[in-house]
């Protein structure tokens, strides 16, 4: 019998994937496989989990937010662990499921892994941390962390807009410059992503034809900070029809990008506080992992 490594947040979203887990193992032992279920109690556990465990399994399963989902790449990177991977995505955005059109009813997320095809797919490195669909900082982006989780699950996707709009007096522009395959960009700016996804937050959102999420290439959107209303309102317009080509946007693909900044900025890994460094150099780890997507997803 194959064995499965499930990784759990019981507090993610409404609870939901804690509340279906018998029904969940009943589908994995119908497809053969024997389930050792472990439960993240605080940060951090879904990547001790993984790094220690993954090798003695066949497939790893993480249940949760995109954080569970970040800290179990990180153990199978950190272990070195070549373990396919299914995600069940239980949180309240899901960014990363979104873009790859992952279900997110958990027993048909669950079945999705059984019956799907593996898939190759780019990963971030960050100085010594993993991020599977962005590395941000600026406006919006301490509030996947900073909004408390009752409140994620009982608002959900709104959660993270009312925190962002509370947040929107305190936010400061930053002054940035980035080097990206030999061209070099600096400024004010009030928001900056690198992403390999085509939503973040559920707020902001990129075209899905512009990513491909194992070409070896980040996508990378810099916002400067507006100096009057016509430029605010030339942002707003770009943002929402998806057109990157204004002078207030800096959009870029690259495999390897350096930043300079204040090292006291914060910044945000996959939903999750980063501390941030004079210097900071992010790495697209081509094909780093294999995740299991419901074949119509398989080009």
């Amino acid at each position: 019998m194959k064995k499965l490594l499930l990784i759990l947040n019981p507090n993610a979203g409404l609870q939901k994937a804690r509340k279906l887990l018998a029904d969940t193992v009943a589908i994995f032992a119908k497809y053969g496989y024997l389930s050792t279920v472990c439960v993240t109690a605080k940060r951090g556990d879904g990547t001790e989990f993984a790094q220690d465990l993954a090798g003695e399994h066949d497939l790893v399963v993480a249940s949760g937010g995109d954080g569970t989902l970040n800290e179990t790449i990180t153990g199978l990177m950190r272990g070195g662990h070549a373990v396919p991977l299914g995600y069940i995505p239980a949180g309240s955005t899901n960014d990363f499921a979104s873009s790859l059109g992952l279900s997110s009813d958990i027993l048909r997320a669950a079945r999705d892994i059984m019956e799907g095809c593996p898939q190759p797919l780019d990963i971030g490195r960050f100085r010594n941390r993993y991020f599977s669909y962005t590395a941000s900082f600026g406006a919006f982006t301490s509030t996947s962390y900073s909004t408390p989780q009752n409140v994620k699950n009982v608002l959900g996707h709104a959660a993270y807009v009312l925190e962002g709009i509370k947040d929107l007096p305190n936010i400061r522009p930053q002054n940035v410059c980035l080097e990206a395959d030999g061209q070099s960009y600096e400024g004010e700016y009030l928001f900056g992503a690198v992403c390999n996804s085509t939503s973040l937050g559920g707020v902001l959102k990129l075209a899905p034809s512009m990513v491909d999420m194992n070409d070896g290439l980040f996508e990378t959107l810099l916002i400067r900070n507006p100096g009057n209303a016509i430029e605010l309102q030339s942002i707003l317009t770009a943002l929402t029809a998806r057109k990157y080509d204004t002078p207030m946007l800096t959009f870029v693909r690259a495999s390897k990008l350096v930043f300079q900044a204040d090292p006291n900025m914060p910044w945000t890994l996959d939903g999750e506080y980063a501390e941030g460094a004079r210097e900071i150099t992010v790495e697209n780890i081509r094909s780093a992992i294999t995740l299991m997507v419901p074949e119509k997803k398989v080009e």
